[in-house]
């Protein structure tokens, strides 16, 4: 989730944070396939960029709830707007974060993520999609993460 497209605050206008909820699947090296929710705060830096904190809950349930993983995976994220139209930008998001197992036995450590997303403007929010692919460093593995995500900001 970005904020969405921008466009230039007039003289009394103070930039406002954005509020992003969403759906995402995930595919995790160290648990298989997942499915969860997502909420992601950003703040504009400036016309470009925006500083984002994003919190995740995704279920590995596919082998039933007594096997099931569940991970909180936060993330810290610079968002680089790339406009390409006064109702549409793509964005690359990059940061830090962590991949939390809070039920099951999969571990977990501090993760890097680098992906890209597409915002599209809508009457009085807007709507998004993204892909962001993350390493998590283990204690003695690498494991990659691939979350595809969708939803709203608000």
């Amino acid at each position: 989730m970005a904020a969405a497209v921008y466009s230039p605050p007039a003289a009394a206008q103070v930039e406002e944070a954005r509020i992003g909820v969403g759906l995402n699947t995930m595919v995790s090296t160290a648990d298989g396939l997942g499915i969860g929710i997502r909420g992601r705060a950003s703040v504009p830096v400036n016309a470009d960029v925006s500083a984002a904190a994003d919190l995740g809950l995704t279920g590995f349930v596919l082998n039933g709830r007594r096997n099931a993983d569940y991970i909180l995976d936060p993330q810290f994220s610079a968002i680089v707007m790339l406009p390409i139209s006064p109702t549409e930008a793509n964005y690359v998001l990059f940061g830090l974060g962590a991949y939390l197992s809070v039920g099951g036995d999969s571990g977990g450590g501090p993760t890097v993520h680098l992906g890209l997303g597409r915002v599209r403007a809508l009457q009085e929010s807007s709507f998004y999609y993204e892909i962001n692919p993350a390493l998590m460093i283990g204690q003695d593995h690498v494991h990659l993460m691939i979350p595809l995500r969708i939803g709203i900001i608000l």
